[in-house]
Formats: C-alpha cells, sequence, structure tokens
C-alpha cells in the first residue's frame, strides 16, 4: 500500500466510507465526476503511483471534492413524537440497549414501536457517532450480507465487496468506537426462515462484546422468535435477550386526547372522542385495548386533506 501520499490516503478511506453509506458503486462515482472507471480502479488500488501520471494529488483532490459536493444525506425525522407512557418505556430500553445490553420488545400494530425507533435513528445520524441504528426487516426476510451492510452503511464502516470483508470492517469500527451502539432490529418475526441471519448477529454481539447492544423488535410472533426448533435450540441468543424483555401497547384515550388537540387544537369534545372511537383497537395477545397511533394519524391527515 502506498503511504508516501497524504492526501490520497484520505480521499481513498472517505471514497470508501461514501460508498458504504450511500450504497453507490465505484463505477457509478466514476461516472458522476467524469473520470474513468479504470482510472479509478487505479487510484483505489494499494499500489504506489506518482503524481506525474495525475493519480495521487490531482485526482485525490478530485475525489475530495466530490464528497464535499454530494454528502450523504441525513434520515429525516419522520414526523412529529407525541411522548406516550409507550415511548418513555421504549426510551429507557434503549438507554440499557445502548450500553451493551440484549432484549426483545413486542407490541401490537400502531403501538408507534417503528415510529419512536425511526425517531432516535434520525436524531443519532446527526452525532459523530451515532448510537442508534435502525433495520427494519422485510417481510421476505434478510440476508447475513444485507444486514452487515446496513449496519455498516449506518456506521461509516469502510466498503468491502466481500461479506467476510464488510464482517472484518464493522468489527474494527464497533472496536474503535469511542462508546458502544444499539442495533435495532424492527420487524424481527420475518427472520423466523433465516436462522444464518439471526446467527450472523449474534456473531456480531459476541465479537465485539459491550461495543454493541441488540434489540428485536417485532409484533406478538417475535415473541416466538427464539423459541427451539428441530436442530435448532436458541440457547446461545435466549440466554442473551431475556436479559431485556418489554411489551407495549398503543396511546391511551387520554393521549390520544392530547394527540388530536396537538394536531387539530380546538376540535369540539364530542369530535375528539369520535376520532378516539374510530382509532380504537384490541391487542391480539393481551386483548386490551388501545388508540393505535397509526390509526389516528391516518384519520388526521384525511381531515386536513378535507379541509383543504
Amino acid at each position: 500500500m502506498d503511504f508516501s501520499n497524504p492526501i490520497r490516503q484520505e480521499a481513498r478511506q472517505k471514497l470508501y466510507v461514501y460508498m458504504s453509506r450511500t450504497g453507490s458503486t465505484l463505477q457509478a462515482i466514476s461516472l458522476s465526476m467524469g473520470e474513468n472507471y479504470q482510472t479509478m480502479r487505479q487510484f483505489c488500488s494499494g499500489s504506489r503511483i506518482s503524481d506525474r501520471n495525475g493519480l495521487g494529488s490531482p485526482m485525490a483532490r478530485r475525489v475530495l471534492a466530490f464528497l464535499a459536493d454530494n454528502p450523504v444525506p441525513l434520515p429525516e425525522l419522520p414526523g412529529k413524537l407525541y411522548e406516550t407512557h409507550a415511548t418513555r418505556m421504549m426510551d429507557k430500553m434503549l438507554a440499557s440497549i445502548r450500553r451493551g445490553r440484549w432484549g426483545t420488545l413486542q407490541g401490537p400494530a400502531g403501538a408507534q414501536k417503528s415510529f419512536l425507533l425511526e425517531y432516535r435513528a434520525a436524531e443519532a445520524a446527526c452525532e459523530p457517532e451515532p448510537w442508534l441504528v435502525y433495520i427494519r426487516v422485510s417481510p421476505s426476510g434478510m440476508s447475513p450480507s444485507v444486514l452487515l451492510g446496513r449496519i455498516s452503511r449506518a456506521l461509516s464502516v469502510p466498503y468491502s465487496y466481500s461479506t467476510d470483508g464488510i464482517r472484518q470492517n464493522l468489527l474494527h469500527a464497533l472496536r474503535r468506537r469511542k462508546s458502544s451502539v444499539a442495533v435495532a432490529l424492527d420487524e424481527g418475526q420475518h427472520l423466523g426462515s433465516r436462522v444464518d441471519t439471526l446467527e450472523t448477529l449474534r456473531e456480531i454481539g459476541d465479537l465485539a462484546r459491550a461495543r454493541i447492544g441488540i434489540l428485536v423488535c417485532g409484533n406478538e410472533a417475535v415473541l416466538r422468535l427464539f423459541d427451539p426448533r428441530r436442530n435448532v435450540h436458541f440457547e446461545q441468543w435466549r440466554s442473551r435477550i431475556q436479559q431485556l424483555e418489554e411489551s407495549v401497547l398503543g396511546p391511551s384515550r387520554t393521549e390520544g386526547r392530547q394527540m388530536i388537540l396537538g394536531e387539530l387544537p380546538g376540535l369540539s369534545a364530542g369530535k375528539v372522542e369520535a376520532l378516539l372511537d374510530s382509532a380504537e383497537v384490541k391487542d391480539p395477545e393481551s386483548g386490551k385495548s388501545y388508540v393505535s397511533a397509526r390509526r389516528l394519524f391516518n384519520i388526521l391527515r384525511d381531515m386536513r386533506t378535507w379541509k383543504e
């Protein structure tokens, strides 16, 4: 590796971080910069290159200028956060997870689980060392390489073309952090058939030790995610994840009233109660009633649209 050109080393490092955070390929960046792809590959290689052929300091300055002109966009806040008993419970749980603990968070649809996690992750992304990584699992599941890639992008870990390279870079970055990070895996029930992804996450958590805390979230099915099954007992998971288990419900009617009046002040008491009735549902696990925040805000959105 060529250590004789500090500006080239800086540009290469920042370029790999940029590729990791945006998911952009070197070929796509070359096209955006108007540079030849093979020339960019040579610049990014570890071979010694003199400045006379234009691939040392001149290219490094062009790369740094491109990165400065095209910063990685930060995630936006998903909306206004109304504090409830459930959000305070989740914040308290996140405080423990960011200290390296593992846990599960269960709650029905509309309990503000995803909203709060997205909100806190967007806030954390603005810090020099984000303390929270939010990952939403798709209904079709998630492969180990996709999981590692998403965590790496959120933490600005240098890009790698191989799964093992991503893994090594991620572990190196975690061990160098000044503080630990919490990884929140939302809709975790969709990983029921992806034992390989769950075991990859557990391995990262074990090797990074207290530098990473893990929170697995989802609906009532997430409670059975780590139940023993044929040839898979999950004891190593259960011995860690059962440190911290919480179940939350959506807003109470009192909290729902505060949300409605915060969005539509001056609404009559009768209309407020009618809206609460429309948004109230039952938790399939406990049978308790709660106000679905998702239903409520969809109704409020439609009301604002009608007024316009």
